[in-house]
């Protein structure tokens, strides 16, 4: 697979992954913030904002925060702008993807083009642009062949998923809300359903500690991590490899999180701190060993 074909997968992977990621943490962070008054507007909006990479927009109140985050094409750390950035990347390989995986993600895209988050409340708009989101992940589920593609876009995915939860779980949301920062950091993950049936105490530290260590929840640090290395794994298999250095760290991320020994929440806060950097990393092991342009062959007689 040519290098520029593989990087436009893996970046799908991400981008959708972050739009997602992003919409959730929005809609319940919106929601806290107009239900609970005890958290200041500006430090509630500095805190997300920080979070998401974007402490550069001067934001100070709940409509100002959701605009920053929904953002623009132009900033790739917005929900619109991962969402173009995937959609560009997906038709810069149309040939190479199913045609229900590009229609799903220009719908999304032309969609909020629109201003169709703007049409309706923040929390109800969010919950459309994630319906739009989990029919493109569903499309690559159904129509993808489990070629090298599809595995560097797991690829991005997982490691995108694993830096996006390493966010959520910084924002703190079980000090600043103590009653109603737990369920809301479980529904920005999509964990409630699944946390509640294991019966643990609903309170941050059971919380945080669920979201990095649990081995069932997919999205957990824990599972992220699997994800990566059953990719990157499965590239080797199919010839593609840089050298060991992706695997080995993905495959120490792995280990850390599965061999944690009964942590305390201290040690849970560094685990998840940890896992950020590794994926951090790893993208970077991604982009030199697979992505590397080798430049222009001249020819001479």
């Amino acid at each position: 697979m040519l290098s520029r074909i593989a990087e436009s997968f893996f970046w799908i992977g991400r981008y959708v992954e972050r739009a997602e990621a992003t919409s959730r943490l929005l809609a319940e962070h919106h929601q806290l913030l107009v239900e609970d008054r005890t958290v200041p507007e500006e430090v509630a909006c500095a805190v997300l904002l920080d979070s998401l990479s974007l402490p550069s927009v001067p934001v100070g109140d709940a409509p100002g925060l959701v605009g920053a985050v929904i953002g623009s094409a132009a900033d790739s750390s917005t929900i619109v702008g991962s969402i173009a950035a995937a959609r560009e990347n997906a038709r810069s390989i149309r040939d190479q993807l199913s045609g229900e995986v590009f229609e799903a993600l220009n719908g999304t895209h032309i969609a909020l083009s629109r201003g169709m988050v703007f049409a309706a409340s923040p929390g109800v708009a969010l919950q459309r642009v994630l319906e739009r989101l989990l029919v493109v992940n569903g499309v690559v589920e159904w129509t993808m062949s489990r070629d090298e593609g599809y595995l560097f876009l797991a690829l991005g995915r997982s490691l995108e998923r694993t830096d996006m939860t390493a966010r959520l779980l910084g924002v703190r949301h079980d000090q600043l809300w103590p009653e109603g920062g737990p369920v809301a950091t479980l529904r920005a993950s999509g964990a409630l359903s699944a946390f509640l049936r294991t019966r643990l105490p609903l309170d941050g530290d059971s919380v945080r500690r669920y979201l990095v260590l649990d081995s069932t929840f997919p999205r957990s640090l824990r599972s992220c991590a699997e994800q990566a290395e059953a990719a990157v794994r499965g590239l080797e298999a199919l010839g593609a490899s840089d050298g060991g250095d992706l695997l080995r760290e993905v495959g120490m991320l792995r280990s850390q999180l599965e061999y944690a020994v009964d942590p305390s929440p201290a040690e849970v806060d560094v685990l998840a701190g940890r896992s950020q950097l590794a994926a951090l990393r790893a993208s970077d092991y991604a982009t030199r060993g697979f992505f590397h342009q080798a430049g222009t062959v001249v020819w001479s007689h």
